[in-house]
Protein backbone atom coordinates (compact mmCIF):
# COMPACT_ATOMS: atom_id res chain seq x y z
CA UNK A 1 0.00 0.00 0.00
CA UNK A 2 1.40 3.48 -1.18
CA UNK A 3 -0.22 6.93 -1.21
CA UNK A 4 1.94 9.23 -2.66
CA UNK A 5 1.64 13.10 -3.61
CA UNK A 6 2.60 13.58 -7.59
CA UNK A 7 4.04 17.04 -8.06
CA UNK A 8 3.87 18.81 -10.79
CA UNK A 9 5.53 22.45 -11.88
CA UNK A 10 7.17 22.33 -14.99
CA UNK A 11 5.04 24.12 -17.12
CA UNK A 12 2.24 26.79 -16.73
CA UNK A 13 0.18 24.26 -14.76
CA UNK A 14 0.55 23.71 -11.74
CA UNK A 15 -0.86 19.89 -10.77
CA UNK A 16 -0.55 18.14 -7.56
CA UNK A 17 -2.55 14.55 -7.72
CA UNK A 18 -3.10 11.91 -4.91
CA UNK A 19 -2.40 8.18 -5.73
CA UNK A 20 -2.90 5.27 -4.25
CA UNK A 21 -0.85 2.23 -5.36
CA UNK A 22 -0.68 3.52 -8.51
CA UNK A 23 -4.05 4.79 -9.21
CA UNK A 24 -5.09 8.19 -9.01
CA UNK A 25 -7.71 9.74 -6.04
CA UNK A 26 -8.16 13.05 -6.80
CA UNK A 27 -6.07 15.87 -8.73
CA UNK A 28 -6.02 19.74 -8.04
CA UNK A 29 -4.27 21.91 -10.50
CA UNK A 30 -4.31 25.18 -12.66
CA UNK A 31 -3.07 26.69 -15.41
CA UNK A 32 -1.91 30.50 -15.73
CA UNK A 33 0.11 32.28 -17.89
CA UNK A 34 0.74 34.07 -14.67
CA UNK A 35 3.01 31.13 -13.95
CA UNK A 36 1.35 31.04 -10.42
CA UNK A 37 3.18 28.16 -8.81
CA UNK A 38 4.41 30.17 -6.09
CA UNK A 39 1.13 31.49 -4.67
CA UNK A 40 -1.52 28.07 -5.30
CA UNK A 41 1.28 25.12 -5.11
CA UNK A 42 0.77 25.25 -1.08
CA UNK A 43 -3.28 25.84 -1.33
CA UNK A 44 -3.55 23.27 -3.83
CA UNK A 45 -1.51 20.24 -1.71
CA UNK A 46 -3.72 21.69 1.44
CA UNK A 47 -7.50 21.49 -0.76
CA UNK A 48 -6.86 18.00 -2.32
CA UNK A 49 -5.85 16.50 0.84
CA UNK A 50 -8.76 18.39 2.68
CA UNK A 51 -11.22 17.04 -0.31
CA UNK A 52 -9.92 13.82 0.35
CA UNK A 53 -10.37 13.63 3.99
CA UNK A 54 -6.43 12.61 4.01
CA UNK A 55 -3.65 13.68 6.32
CA UNK A 56 -0.38 14.55 5.20
CA UNK A 57 0.83 12.18 7.46
CA UNK A 58 -0.52 9.08 6.12
CA UNK A 59 1.70 9.83 3.00
CA UNK A 60 4.12 7.08 2.01
CA UNK A 61 6.16 9.03 -0.49
CA UNK A 62 6.65 12.29 -2.74
CA UNK A 63 6.71 12.51 -6.05
CA UNK A 64 8.00 15.59 -8.33
CA UNK A 65 8.72 16.59 -11.38
CA UNK A 66 12.32 16.99 -12.57
CA UNK A 67 12.21 18.61 -15.66
CA UNK A 68 13.00 20.24 -18.41
CA UNK A 69 11.07 23.19 -18.03
CA UNK A 70 10.25 26.20 -16.48
CA UNK A 71 13.00 27.32 -14.25
CA UNK A 72 10.81 29.07 -11.75
CA UNK A 73 8.21 26.34 -11.59
CA UNK A 74 10.76 23.40 -11.39
CA UNK A 75 12.47 24.99 -8.34
CA UNK A 76 9.09 25.75 -6.69
CA UNK A 77 8.29 22.47 -7.56
CA UNK A 78 11.33 20.67 -6.21
CA UNK A 79 11.66 22.77 -3.29
CA UNK A 80 8.62 21.98 -1.64
CA UNK A 81 8.65 18.33 -2.56
CA UNK A 82 11.81 18.14 -0.55
CA UNK A 83 10.47 20.09 1.97
CA UNK A 84 7.64 17.40 2.26
CA UNK A 85 10.01 14.39 2.25
CA UNK A 86 12.37 15.54 4.54
CA UNK A 87 10.12 16.80 7.22
CA UNK A 88 7.91 13.75 6.97
CA UNK A 89 10.88 11.35 6.78
CA UNK A 90 9.36 9.80 3.61
CA UNK A 91 10.92 8.84 0.33
CA UNK A 92 11.54 10.85 -3.06
CA UNK A 93 10.76 10.26 -6.41
CA UNK A 94 11.15 11.78 -9.40
CA UNK A 95 9.94 11.54 -13.03
CA UNK A 96 11.31 13.86 -16.26
CA UNK A 97 8.40 15.69 -17.32
CA UNK A 98 8.30 14.69 -20.62
CA UNK A 99 7.26 11.32 -20.09
CA UNK A 100 4.94 12.60 -17.65
CA UNK A 101 3.17 14.42 -20.46
CA UNK A 102 3.39 11.28 -22.98
CA UNK A 103 1.90 9.21 -20.25
CA UNK A 104 -1.13 11.81 -20.32
CA UNK A 105 -1.43 11.26 -23.94
CA UNK A 106 -4.21 8.27 -25.40
CA UNK A 107 -2.28 6.84 -28.41
CA UNK A 108 -4.66 7.02 -31.54
CA UNK A 109 -2.44 3.70 -32.16
CA UNK A 110 -0.01 1.63 -31.71
CA UNK A 111 0.40 0.41 -34.94
CA UNK A 112 1.19 2.69 -36.71
CA UNK A 113 4.61 3.62 -37.68
CA UNK A 114 4.68 6.85 -35.68
CA UNK A 115 7.41 8.90 -33.69
CA UNK A 116 5.79 10.66 -30.69
CA UNK A 117 7.40 14.16 -29.31
CA UNK A 118 6.15 15.83 -26.27
CA UNK A 119 6.86 19.33 -26.23
CA UNK A 120 7.33 21.75 -23.29
CA UNK A 121 8.45 25.10 -24.93
CA UNK A 122 11.77 26.72 -24.22
CA UNK A 123 10.97 29.48 -26.33
CA UNK A 124 12.23 30.80 -30.04
CA UNK A 125 11.61 27.79 -32.12
CA UNK A 126 12.93 25.95 -29.55
CA UNK A 127 11.42 23.26 -27.02
CA UNK A 128 12.31 20.70 -25.00
CA UNK A 129 11.82 17.29 -26.35
CA UNK A 130 12.39 13.19 -26.98
CA UNK A 131 10.62 10.70 -29.31
CA UNK A 132 9.01 8.11 -28.21
CA UNK A 133 7.20 5.05 -30.01
CA UNK A 134 3.82 4.12 -29.86
CA UNK A 135 4.18 2.11 -26.99
CA UNK A 136 5.27 5.15 -25.04
CA UNK A 137 8.98 4.25 -24.89
CA UNK A 138 11.68 6.90 -24.77
CA UNK A 139 14.25 6.22 -28.06
CA UNK A 140 15.60 9.63 -28.12
CA UNK A 141 17.41 11.91 -25.77
CA UNK A 142 16.06 13.98 -23.71
CA UNK A 143 17.32 17.82 -25.73
CA UNK A 144 16.31 21.01 -26.19
CA UNK A 145 15.65 21.43 -29.83
CA UNK A 146 15.13 23.74 -32.95
CA UNK A 147 12.36 22.39 -34.99
CA UNK A 148 12.28 23.03 -38.62
CA UNK A 149 12.97 21.33 -41.64
CA UNK A 150 16.25 19.65 -40.74
CA UNK A 151 14.48 18.31 -37.84
CA UNK A 152 11.83 16.67 -39.74
CA UNK A 153 14.39 15.29 -42.08
CA UNK A 154 16.29 13.04 -39.93
CA UNK A 155 12.74 11.74 -39.14
CA UNK A 156 11.51 11.42 -42.83
CA UNK A 157 11.21 7.43 -42.77
CA UNK A 158 8.43 7.76 -40.45
CA UNK A 159 4.52 7.94 -41.52
CA UNK A 160 3.29 10.52 -38.64
CA UNK A 161 5.52 12.74 -36.45
CA UNK A 162 3.27 13.85 -33.74
CA UNK A 163 4.11 17.03 -31.94
CA UNK A 164 2.44 16.87 -28.62
CA UNK A 165 1.73 19.46 -25.64
CA UNK A 166 1.45 22.96 -25.53
CA UNK A 167 4.88 23.50 -26.62
CA UNK A 168 3.97 22.14 -30.26
CA UNK A 169 0.95 25.28 -30.70
CA UNK A 170 3.64 27.72 -31.73
CA UNK A 171 4.36 25.04 -34.95
CA UNK A 172 0.92 25.37 -36.17
CA UNK A 173 1.01 26.18 -40.23
CA UNK A 174 4.79 25.89 -39.70
CA UNK A 175 5.25 23.10 -42.26
CA UNK A 176 3.67 21.89 -45.05
CA UNK A 177 4.17 18.05 -44.30
CA UNK A 178 1.73 15.33 -44.97
CA UNK A 179 3.20 13.93 -41.42
CA UNK A 180 3.74 15.98 -39.06
CA UNK A 181 0.04 15.99 -36.84
CA UNK A 182 -0.30 18.52 -33.74
CA UNK A 183 -1.85 18.30 -30.63
CA UNK A 184 -1.51 20.78 -28.16
CA UNK A 185 -4.49 19.29 -25.87
CA UNK A 186 -1.86 17.29 -23.88
CA UNK A 187 -1.79 18.74 -20.71
CA UNK A 188 1.81 18.36 -17.95
CA UNK A 189 -0.42 17.10 -15.60
CA UNK A 190 0.48 15.28 -12.30
CA UNK A 191 -2.03 12.23 -13.25
CA UNK A 192 0.83 11.04 -15.71
CA UNK A 193 2.58 10.20 -12.66
CA UNK A 194 0.36 8.00 -10.69
CA UNK A 195 1.30 4.82 -12.15
CA UNK A 196 5.58 5.61 -12.39
CA UNK A 197 5.66 6.87 -9.26
CA UNK A 198 4.23 4.00 -7.51
CA UNK A 199 6.38 1.57 -9.91
CA UNK A 200 9.41 3.44 -8.22
CA UNK A 201 8.35 3.40 -4.97
CA UNK A 202 8.28 -0.49 -5.04
CA UNK A 203 11.40 -0.71 -6.68
CA UNK A 204 12.71 1.72 -3.98
CA UNK A 205 14.34 4.01 -7.08
CA UNK A 206 14.66 7.05 -4.50
CA UNK A 207 16.26 10.64 -4.42
CA UNK A 208 18.45 11.59 -2.14
CA UNK A 209 16.72 14.92 -0.22
CA UNK A 210 19.71 16.82 0.37
CA UNK A 211 21.58 16.42 -3.14
CA UNK A 212 18.45 16.10 -5.81
CA UNK A 213 18.14 18.98 -7.96
CA UNK A 214 16.29 20.24 -11.34
CA UNK A 215 16.68 19.08 -14.53
CA UNK A 216 17.18 22.69 -16.05
CA UNK A 217 18.60 21.50 -19.36
CA UNK A 218 18.47 25.13 -20.08
CA UNK A 219 19.32 27.57 -17.40
CA UNK A 220 18.02 31.04 -18.83
CA UNK A 221 14.30 29.61 -19.12
CA UNK A 222 13.22 31.72 -16.79
CA UNK A 223 9.46 31.58 -17.46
Amino acid sequence: MALILNIETSTKTCSVNLSKNGKSLGVNEITSEKYVHGEKLHLLIKDLFASLNLSLKQLDAVGVSAGPGSFTGLRIGVATAKGLAFGLDIPLISMNSLEIMINCYHNKSTNDNGLYFPMIDARRKEVYTAGYNSYKKQITEIACLEINSEFLKIYENYQRLYFLGDGALKFNGEFNSKIVEIDGSIPNSSTGMAYITFEKFKNKEFESIPYFNPYYLKDFFTG
